[in-house]
């Protein structure tokens, strides 16, 4: 159905295409900075740990810490951004990124460390569902799902510039050069964001004589309104384990390996590789969304996600099965958070879709903040590298089945048809 939707797409005007490209692009430039700071900071944890003086087992509620940030953000700026502008919020996320990149280059402290990675994930939870949003709304309806897929590819791309870009500059400059880069990109993108990105229509439509955007009834009660709150609680739970999955395996894999015997260098090369295997996934199956539906795609992602992270840690020690096993591992997971982020976009109408693609984000990295701590604690028991990648890997198993449920419902069979 969804081709022939495509087919019929009525060819737009210069303007209309311009601008829908300026905002592809600055979107997608927002995503990128989002993957990069995201996974830098896996294969310099090593390197930080040792800095501030504490053991890498330790480390876990550092990764943790991104991640509470990250659903306060996403929550909070999504409903500000559908009441008071998407854009504006956008830049202020943007410089949060931008700020407590170059505040962890200047961490001394353990909790400086975890409060400053706090700041962070405010600002990279925040961007997101605006992003989002912002380019499914500009985005042709029947090619919204594509669109928001393949933007997607944008964050493993970032953070396969993260890792390999870490995995110079470690051994040459030290683990604060990367947090340098990561605060000084952002800064050179907020100027293009103010004066080139467009605001979004929804919030223009509900702006008064004076330009000021009209306070409206909060968005949030919205998920549950009008039958959707079976489909929004599937939505969620899915949404908990699919990112839960995401980022164990991005900031933990460096660490996991080193303990298998890789040295650093390495350990972020498979990374990187990770990371490209994302970038290909997100577009292949961005792509591949033309012929077939987003919920069937998510669904065989997650379980050829699962099998790869298995196949990861049972051969840790093959230089050869570990570059397969971790291409592909990121590119059916990365793959699966692209079509995640695209049924939830798909799912609500335009005068909410930030929040409800934030408020699902927000709720799926309560998964990604236990994820973290639950990898240290198995590694605390000494559990064998193995053993922890085939716990990783259940996960997105449980997700396969949730998204089965949601795709059951009344409420997303008539929101995938529009």
């Amino acid at each position: 159905m969804e081709a022939a939707q495509a087919d019929a797409v009525p060819f737009e005007p210069d303007g209309t295409q311009r601008l829908q490209w300026h905002v592809y692009i600055l979107c997608g430039l927002v995503a990128f900075l989002d993957g990069f700071d995201t996974q830098a900071i896996g294969p310099a944890a090593d390197a930080i740990a040792a800095s501030i003086g504490i053991e890498i087992k330790d480390f876990g509620p550092v990764f943790s810490a991104s991640q509470i940030g990250f659903l306060i953000g996403a929550m909070i700026f999504s409903a500000l951004g559908d009441r008071f502008g998407r854009k504006r919020l956008l830049v202020a996320g943007t410089l949060i990124i931008a700020f407590s990149s170059l505040g962890t280059a200047f961490a001394g402290s353990y909790h400086e460390l975890v409060a400053i990675r706090i700041l962070a994930g405010l600002g990279l939870g925040g961007v997101t569902p605006l992003f989002i949003s912002l380019a499914s709304e500009f985005a042709p309806p029947a090619l919204r799902a594509r669109v928001v897929t393949m933007l997607w590819a944008a964050v493993p791309i970032g953070g396969m510039m993260g890792s390999f870009t870490s995995s110079v500059t470690l051994s040459q400059f030290g683990w604060q050069a990367i947090f340098f880069i990561g605060g000084g990109a952002p800064l050179l993108l907020v100027p293009a964001l103010v004066f080139l990105l467009p605001e979004s229509r929804e919030v223009q439509r509900g702006s008064n004589d004076h330009g000021a955007p009209r306070l409206r009834v909060s968005p949030i009660g919205a998920l549950f309104g009008e039958g959707r709150g079976v489909a929004t609680l599937w939505l969620w739970l899915a949404s908990w384990m699919i990112w839960m999955l995401l980022v164990v395996v991005g900031v933990w894999t460096p660490s996991l390996l080193q303990r298998a015997g890789w040295t650093i260098p390495m350990a972020a090369l498979m990374l990187g590789l990770l990371n490209a295997g994302g970038v290909a996934g997100t577009f292949l199956i961005g792509a591949g969304l033309r012929y077939v539906p987003p919920q069937r795609a998510l669904m065989l992602a997650l379980i050829a996600a699962a099998a790869a992270l298995v196949m990861l840690g049972t051969f840790a020690h093959s230089f050869a099965v570990v570059a397969v096993a971790a291409s592909l591992a990121g590119f059916f997971s990365s793959a699966a958070g692209g079509c995640l982020l695209a049924l939830s976009a798909s799912l609500y109408p335009e005068r909410v879709r930030a929040t409800g693609v934030g408020w699902s984000l927000g709720f799926g990295k309560t998964g990604a903040v236990l994820g973290p701590l639950c990898v240290g604690l198995l590694l605390g028991f000494q559990w064998s590298t193995a053993s922890i990648y085939s716990a990783i890997a259940l996960p997105g198993l449980l997700a396969a089945v949730l998204v089965f449920l949601l795709s059951r419902t009344s409420t997303f069979r008539a929101a995938i048809k529009q």
